[in-house]
Order: structure tokens, then sequence, then C-alpha cells
């Protein structure tokens, strides 16, 4: 299926329960795209909503930090999870996916690999923001798009304080190549700026739709930012990198028990990448336990294209790729496309 596409300047309404979704008059309602709270709520707004695209909202929650951290794969718990809610929302027809990051990066990505891995849905997720353009968990905002973008997702809207907002999308206009949209009542649009990277505005309330529709700027992609072509945007779980062909990238690193001892002996060491040899499934275990100490960029390596997509599917972070161990044209696409591996 193809993703259903959202065009500039549209509204996204989202009925959170299905007490309201039942007030609202479809005829009149201006609205360019519908998120109804649960799969079971799709068929009874497509009945009524002439033809809008209508999504689902999946809130990305559910972790369990004494279950998951350091468990053998708490990635595919997450993504198995995800995606039984996702076969729900695809089996009742929904045209997109709206993900609402709740707690951390680690839980949105799994929710994004779930998707991906199900169907071919477009998928938008929205991302609270603060004064000082983190997320919810503390990530900074450009690295969390930076992952966003490179692993299939379509848009990001951004919620939070109008002033906040702005200043979030004034740093990621310049490396956005998706679209960014705003998540805003209509009072709060008259103290934002106009920046022509936003394409998407966002409400819950149905009276307010008339008004914010009056209120949104029009953007006609004149003035869309272009990402830089000379360095690629390549996020390490909270912490920004851009990276190049040229890159400095260390010896291989052997992860073993030691791991974590290595990476602060590393810490006093100039690299500008660390290249991760991936040996055994139990790598990508020490891989999953101790990323939160990489503050570099990080090339994967692995002879077994298998062991490298599961180290790539627990990496929360985009992974570079210098053709250490050879891969096929397919494979190698398929993890450039899915994992958002840099291939240098």
């Amino acid at each position: 299926m193809e993703p259903v596409p959202l065009c500039s300047g549209e509204v996204i309404v989202t009925v959170e329960h299905p007490a309201q979704m039942m007030s609202v008059d479809w005829n009149t309602c201006r609205a360019n795209a519908i998120v109804v709270p649960d799969a079971m709520s799709i068929p009874a707004v497509k009945s009524h909503a002439g033809g809008r695209p209508v999504g689902m909202l999946i809130n990305a929650d559910g972790w369990n930090p004494e279950e998951d951290i350091g468990a053998e794969w708490p990635s595919e718990r997450l993504i198995g999870r995800f995606k039984n809610i996702v076969s729900r929302a695809t089996h009742e027809e929904a045209d997109f996916i709206y993900l609402r990051m709740r707690q951390n990066l680690h839980v949105l990505r799994a929710a994004v690999l779930a998707v991906t891995d199900q169907c071919g849905l477009g998928i938008l997720a929205e991302i609270p923001v603060d004064e000082d353009r983190r997320t919810a968990d503390d990530s900074s905002a450009l690295a969390v798009m930076g992952i966003l973008q490179r692993i299939g997702v379509a848009g990001i809207i951004l919620a939070g304080e109008p002033a906040d907002v702005d200043d979030v999308i004034e740093e990621l206009a310049p490396y956005a190549n998706i679209a960014l949209g705003v998540s805003v009542e209509p009072h709060e649009l008259d103290q934002m700026q106009h920046l022509e990277s936003v394409e998407f505005y966002h409400t819950s309330e149905e009276d307010d739709i008339e008004r914010i529709l009056r209120r949104v700027p029009t953007c006609d992609g004149a003035n869309e930012p272009a990402a830089d072509e000379d360095y690629i945007l390549a996020p390490v779980g909270e912490h920004v990198h851009f990276v190049d062909a040229t890159i400095d990238i260390s010896d291989p690193i052997d992860l073993e028990d030691h791991f974590g001892e290595t990476l602060l002996d590393l810490e006093d060491q100039w690299s500008g990448a660390l290249k991760l040899e991936i040996s055994t499934s139990y790598d990508v275990h020490l891989l999953a336990e101790n990323q939160v100490m990489l503050n570099r960029p990080v090339c994967l390596e692995a002879e077994d294209p298998e062991l490298l997509e599961e180290a790539l599917r627990v990496f929360d972070g985009i992974a570079l790729y210098d053709g250490t161990w050879e891969l096929d044209e397919n494979t190698l696409e398929y993890f450039c496309r899915h994992y958002g591996m840099v291939s240098l």
C-alpha cells in the first residue's frame, strides 16, 4: 500500500475519545486527515469522513526498564508488541500511522520499525519538545529527527509551548528532508513565527478546526529547506553527529565482556567514528546494553549479514558502513532504507 500523501498546510484532527468522534459533523469538517485512537474506530470514521485519510494513533510507551534493559532482545520484544497493534490497524484499512512519543527514543524507534516491518503505511511522529530543544527522554530533538527521517518517517509534528516549538523548528529546518509540523491550538498560532518548513498543523478540538484553518499560513513549497549534501546527519542516541565520506574510523573494536570499560578508555583517544565488530549474538546484546555510553559516530561491521541486521535493530542511532565485509546490492539497499545505515 502506498503511503498517503499529506500536503503543505494540512490540518490533522485527532479524535481522542469515541464519544467525541460521533459528535463531529464530517460533512462540514474541513480537516484534511483524521487520527482515531484505536483500530475499531477506523471503519466508523471512514464511513463518514468523505474520503479523507484516516490514521490510527499509537502511543509509543510500554517501556519497562527493569524488564527490558539488559534482556537478550529488548528491541524485539517491543517491536513485536507494536507489530500486533499495527496489524490491527492494517486489518481495519488505516491510511497512515500516527505515532506519539511518550517515553524515549528507543521505544519510538521500535514502533517505527514495527510499522515498516509490517506494512507500507505512511508514518507521522509527534515529538514533545521543551525550551532546551530536548525530547521527553532528554534527547536532542535534532538527533531524534535525524534518526527518524532515515528509517521511514514521513513527517514529524512538534508539540510544546509555542516559543519552544519555534526554536526547535528553526534548528531542525536546515537539516530536514521530511515534513515538519506543529501540534497547536488556534490561539497559539498567532504566537508563532511564520516558517515555510511547517507543513502540518494538528488540533484535537473539533470546535477549533475552522479557526485553525483560517490561521494556517500558505506554503507553496518554494522555500522548502534542503539538507546539506556535504555532511550527513548520523546521530547516535541522544547525540547529534555529522559525518562525511572522509571520516576517520578507528580500528575494529571487539566488544566481548569488557566493552563498557573499553568505551571509557576510548574517551581520551581521538577518532571520528568507532568501528564495532559484531561476531556473535552476544555482541549484539552487549551493544544494546552499553550503547548509552557511545558518544561518537558508530561504524558497525559483521561478516554475517544476519548478525549485522540484529545489531542494526538494537542500535538507537544511524550506523555507518565502510564496506569491510561486502554486502550484496539488495541487502545493502535494504539496510540503508530500513535502518537508515549510511554507506560511505
